[in-house]
């Protein structure tokens, strides 16, 4: 609601203008002086946006009171009224640049139109402000986010944009705090922030400054300058706040929020400062903030690792190369704004996400994998990483192909098996035989020998074994006298009758019958427990 205050020394001529005002322009907050004087002094408290001044008062005139407001509040508007409508009148009112001349008595038309005028040059400043502030924040944005990832020419720029905001850079320490949301984890949070960091620095009372900005909907920055910053508070607080404002009802919990911060003396540290709060916050569970159930995300990501998990340990590059792809678009959508971010999505995709399934994954491809991802991290970490950061990107991929062509073909896929059923068709009745044993064999990962099995031959390796050692039992049934209990031990069985019950539901008859009808005979075996 924009604000007006009208001085006329004559009370009832004061109090009609107020009436028109209120009755014809209701959105305008009015207040009322009786003269120059008592209106300098209200100033202050009632803060207008447009001045109604009388020309004719007693003490200081209204065309002095336009000139004193032209040097010290520039930014009021004024309408001077006069009972004169004389040149001199209006070139003065001109000098002391009014927004309007108004002759007495004031006629309610003209008056609306003047209160009009003042309003839309009122909403015109109000929006230039804000498209003016908005691009001031812009600039610190880009500037701060430039050299946290590693643009040191950033740092003059930086400073520069800090001394016009008003920060103090001298004797002071700053503070960085970084939150990262999960998927959606910060959308539709945007339009509290202002009111989040009045809160904070309410609570907070020993920063300077603060300066806080979401690079997207993920990513959450809050830069501070003070004394004796408690950034320990500051992280929880925030990591408080935005935990209970992202629950999702339908998702049955809280969004994960992942937060770290860290103080520091000289800008310059700044890149450092935020390399090791992205690497903290990736390699521990100390930022995060867990939900009670797992939600939508959290399903998604479970369904990511176990695909990638799956890659890794059949070697299956083709289907490795599309997650990649899929989170390199990911990436790259998310960094579309500002490029920069890009780093730091690269820093959550192969920590967060790609690291912690490779290491618990043994596979030839996963453990060449480690070198490599490893690789890509340092060069990350490096100041300047963020402009050769697509490079690195078409570098990693072509590492990975370079990788694969290294990897296992069918050929040598088809021959691990074989080697596998060699093994089993000699060690049968080994009764230790078990898959950690077959993966030793072959050198490779059990889960990998399992599943390349299947892939290869269509069935589980423990079926096979189980088929090979009733093929053997079959024989020994029909070709020799051994007792049923010298069968099951010679085929790898300890328990008799656990042979007994395979037997019978891989053939549909106890080993006894079958003898004794491979023989011809309805005789039984009287040693053998059926």
């Amino acid at each position: 609601m924009p604000k007006i205050m009208v001085i006329d020394d004559e009370e009832m001529i004061r109090a009609g203008i107020v009436s028109i005002i209120r009755r014809l322009a209701p959105q305008w907050h009015v207040s009322e002086c009786k003269d120059a004087e008592s209106a300098m002094q209200s100033l202050n408290s009632d803060k207008p946006d447009l001045m109604l001044i009388d020309v004719s008062m007693p003490g200081m005139d209204g065309l002095e009171l336009a000139h004193f407001l032209k040097e010290k509040f520039p930014d009021i508007l004024k309408i001077v009224l006069t009972g004169h409508d004389k040149f001199s009148y209006v070139q003065n009112a001109l000098r002391a640049e009014v927004l309007d001349y108004l002759l007495k008595p004031i006629i309610r038309e003209e008056l609306v139109e003047a209160l009009e005028k003042a309003e839309r040059l009122i909403g015109e400043r109000v929006h230039n402000r804000q498209q003016a502030a908005e691009a001031r924040a812009q600039r610190l944005q880009h500037s701060l986010v430039d050299l946290l990832c590693g643009l040191q020419e950033s740092e003059d720029q930086l400073k520069r944009i800090l001394i016009e905001e008003g920060w103090q850079l001298e004797s002071v320490e700053y503070s960085l705090l970084v939150f990262v949301g999960d998927d959606d984890g910060f959308i539709g949070q945007g339009e509290k922030l202002s009111q989040r960091v009045e809160a904070f620095q309410s609570i907070f009372g020993q920063e300077d400054h603060t300066f806080a900005f979401f690079s997207d909907s993920r990513h959450f920055f809050v830069f501070s300058s003070g004394t004796a910053l408690p950034v320990d508070d500051m992280w929880g607080w925030w990591l408080r706040t935005w935990s209970s404002t992202t629950t999702d009802a339908s998702l049955g919990g809280e969004a994960l929020i992942w937060g770290g911060g860290a103080s520091f003396v000289s800008l310059a540290e700044l890149p450092e400062v935020y390399g090791n709060l992205i690497h903290q916050m990736n390699r521990s569970e100390n930022g995060r903030k867990k939900p009670d159930t797992v939600n939508g995300a959290n399903k998604d990501r479970i369904d990511q690792e176990n695909r990638l998990r799956a890659a890794l340990e059949t070697n299956d590059f083709e289907a490795l190369m599309n997650f990649f792809q899929a989170g390199f678009k990911k990436i790259k959508q998310q960094a579309s704004e500002q490029p920069s971010m890009m780093r730091l999505g690269m820093f959550h995709f192969l920590l967060l996400i790609l690291l912690p399934v490779l290491t618990k994954t043994e596979s030839k491809l996963s453990l060449a994998m480690r070198e490599t991802v490893a690789d890509v991290l340092s060069r990350l970490s490096l100041p300047g990483s963020t402009i050769h950061l697509m490079s690195i990107i078409s570098e990693f991929e072509n590492q990975l192909r370079t990788l694969a062509t290294h990897l296992p073909d069918n050929t040598e896929q088809n021959k691990v098996i074989e080697t596998v059923k060699a093994y089993i068709g000699k060690n049968y009745a080994d009764k230790t035989l078990c898959l950690e044993t077959l993966s030793k064999v072959v050198h490779m990962n059990g889960n990998y020998v399992s599943n390349l099995f299947k892939e290869v031959t269509g069935e589980n390796y423990l079926v096979y074994l189980t088929s090979a050692r009733m093929e053997q039992a079959k024989r020994m049934l029909r070709d020799t006298t051994l007792k049923t209990y010298e069968v099951a031990d010679s085929t790898g069985y300890s328990s008799t009758k656990y042979f007994c019950k395979v037997f019978r539901k891989m053939h549909g008859m106890t080993p006894s019958e079958y003898r004794n009808r491979s023989q011809g005979s309805e005789g039984s075996d009287k040693t053998s427990v059926d």
